[in-house]
């Protein structure tokens, strides 16, 4: 059973749970795309403790060395450590990055819909509306970045506002 939840009137804990990690680089680094908007998000939060992490912790490498989408053993063996980790630190809100990982994670912890729609405006009340059991899925940060790089601001406020919502509900309970 995974802790998710407050329950002990500290600070809001808050994962940012992106796909895999990157070579030679901490989860979500600050100089990577993703990083930077995270940074950005992070820094509107400052009432909010934040863990930020990937679900395959070692960099999923092809033949050829460049970096692949990670497969589904190695997605599984991630959950697996995300899980134990989480039930020792009882996170208030899990923001999920990208379809990929929201989709992995809400269908291993049975919320629905598994494969959230998220919205094409970025905003915070559409966001909200496909948070389920303390996760939020957003957009990948790198899909703003290469594909709606004008929206980045829009981005960055929607999300906070969402987790601002979520955490301090969550912290309630």
């Amino acid at each position: 059973m995974l802790a998710i939840g407050n329950k002990t009137g500290r600070k809001p804990l808050v994962y940012f749970v992106g796909l895999s990690a990157k070579p030679m680089c901490e989860h979500l680094a600050p100089e990577t795309r993703t990083g930077n908007i995270i940074e950005q998000i992070i820094h509107h939060l400052p009432s909010i403790k934040i863990v930020k992490t990937n679900l395959v912790k070692t960099p999923p490498i092809d033949q050829a060395g460049n970096l692949r989408y990670p497969n589904p053993n190695e997605m599984k063996l991630g959950w697996n450590e995300l899980q134990d980790e989480m039930n020792q630190r009882f996170p208030d809100l899990l923001v999920t990055l990208g379809q990929q990982v929201s989709f992995f994670l809400r269908s291993q912890m049975g919320v629905q819909p598994a494969k959230p729609q998220l919205p094409s405006d970025f905003s915070y009340e559409s966001y909200l509306s496909q948070s389920q059991s303390n996760i939020l899925s957003v957009h990948h940060p790198s899909f703003i970045y290469v594909y709606r790089r004008k929206d980045i601001k829009n981005y960055v406020e929607n999300v906070v506002r969402s987790i601002l919502t979520l955490s301090f509900n969550a912290t309630r309970c």
